[in-house]
């Protein structure tokens, strides 16, 4: 007859097993999501009113987002705009006019590369070194992120994530940075690149206001006319997460409590 003889594990064992299952309960959502590959940025957000996020992406140029301010001020409308830290440390009165004119400020990194491709540490330090710049330029705490061109991974979502950040993607897309010209933009817009896809409540709409766009100035009167016309609003996505039930997907749920409304 064989005998078998269980070792005690060791109080070290003990209190790593212990550890490890704090940490998997108290942060269980968050663990279930990197394991499983479903962290996600936000798309969109769920409303009860009929608010749309307008957002507006800068890394480089001088010409655009001039005439897209003095748009903006025209129509009353107000909206969020991710600058990248080194196009703002070069063009700091035009991002004090954008602050001062009410439009919230976002990150859209510091140099523009996918971060998906860095380390974690990287990241961080990317995210770190534009929140350290546009913070100390606008006066103003830094939360939302663009990552430069969309991309992301786990790694990118649970990094800004630690550091207080939510990570905005888009679910209307102008295509405004191909220059197909303004009656392709808004009609990208409006209807949707594929049809019956067009700007919702809730939605969170991408333009561009670097020079790459030039077609976005041409556009942008006739869209913001045309949702109005539809009794929508146009809001900087703070506001419109500060309003959401949720946000979508699912998997982009990272935070309970809302973003506080932009000043």
């Amino acid at each position: 007859m064989r005998i078998i003889i269980f070792k005690r594990p060791s109080w070290r064992n003990i209190v790593l097993w212990g550890i490890l299952l704090f940490v998997l309960v108290a942060y269980r959502e968050n663990a279930t999501s990197v394991f499983s590959g479903k962290l996600k940025p936000i798309y969109s957000a769920t409303v009860q009113n009929q608010s749309i996020g307008l957002t507006f992406d800068i890394s480089w140029g001088e010409k655009t987002a001039e005439p897209i301010l003095d748009i903006l001020k025209q129509e009353g409308v107000h909206a969020t705009f991710f600058l990248s830290s080194p196009w703002a440390d070069k063009h700091q009165p035009l991002v004090q006019r954008i602050v001062l004119e009410g439009h919230e400020i976002g990150s859209h990194g510091n140099r523009h590369i996918d971060l998906n491709t860095l380390g974690a540490l990287e990241i961080e330090n990317e995210i770190t070194t534009s929140q350290q710049v546009l913070e100390r330029i606008t006066g103003h705490s830094i939360r939302l992120i663009r990552t430069p061109n969309g991309a992301y991974n786990n790694k990118v979502i649970a990094t800004a994530h630690k550091l207080g950040y939510r990570v905005i993607q888009w679910s209307v897309d102008s295509l405004d940075w191909k220059r197909p010209g303004p009656g392709a933009v808004i009609n990208n817009v409006l209807n949707g690149i594929q049809p019956g896809h067009g700007a919702k409540p809730g939605d969170i709409i991408l333009f561009h206001a670097s020079d790459s766009a030039p077609d976005t100035v041409q556009a942008l009167p006739t869209v913001i006319k045309r949702l109005k016309d539809k009794g929508y609003s146009l809001i900087p996505v703070g506001k419109l997460l500060a309003a959401s039930s949720n946000t979508w997907p699912p998997e982009s749920n990272l935070k309970e409590e809302p973003i506080a409304p932009a000043n």
